[in-house]
């Protein structure tokens, strides 16, 4: 028997049925929402790597003006912020700074204004450098990027980036 298009008996061998229509959804949906779920993940995920990056960037800005300095200038090494302001770094000396020397901001420059600061930089300096017989004129460097910069340190997430500065 050939099917009319008129007859409601053929209509209804062609259609789908409300249970398949049904669970069609019911699937779509599912795998909609699986998809989203993926995306906080993701953007977490993807503003670690930008964090990660930047630290990285900021401790290769910073060292080579450190060491280029320092053949000349080892108690007094001196680089300068965004805004021109020169920081000095005597490394001459051990310390451990308390609070940070100086803040980033999301593009990477350097600034002393905490209040637009994404990254709190600390440089520490130890001039007992292992296998240094003249302690005077090298200088174990640690910096120390960490963000978020204003929050406690227990909630900081940080890296640090050593070298060892000689005035050789």
């Amino acid at each position: 028997m050939k099917c009319s298009m008129l007859s409601a008996r053929c209509a209804k061998r062609l259609g789908f049925s409300l249970a398949e229509v049904v669970i069609a959804l019911g699937v779509i949906a599912i795998a909609v929402v699986a998809i989203l779920a993926l995306f906080p993940a993701a953007l977490q995920t993807g503003h670690s790597a930008q964090d990660e990056t930047r630290a990285a960037q900021i401790a290769q800005t910073i060292f080579p003006s450190l060491a280029g300095q320092a053949v000349s200038q080892f108690n007094n090494v001196q680089f300068r912020l965004a805004d021109g302001t020169p920081v000095s770094i005597n490394l001459t000396v051990s310390s451990s700074p308390n609070t940070p020397t100086f803040y980033a901001e999301n593009d990477g420059k350097l600034t002393q204004d905490a209040t637009r600061a994404v990254y709190a930089i600390f440089i520490y300096t130890n001039n007992s450098v292992p296998g240094f017989t003249d302690l005077a004129n090298a200088n174990l460097v640690t910096l120390r990027v960490a963000w978020p910069a204003n929050a406690p340190a227990a909630n900081q997430t940080y890296r640090d980036y050593v070298r060892i500065i000689s005035k050789y």
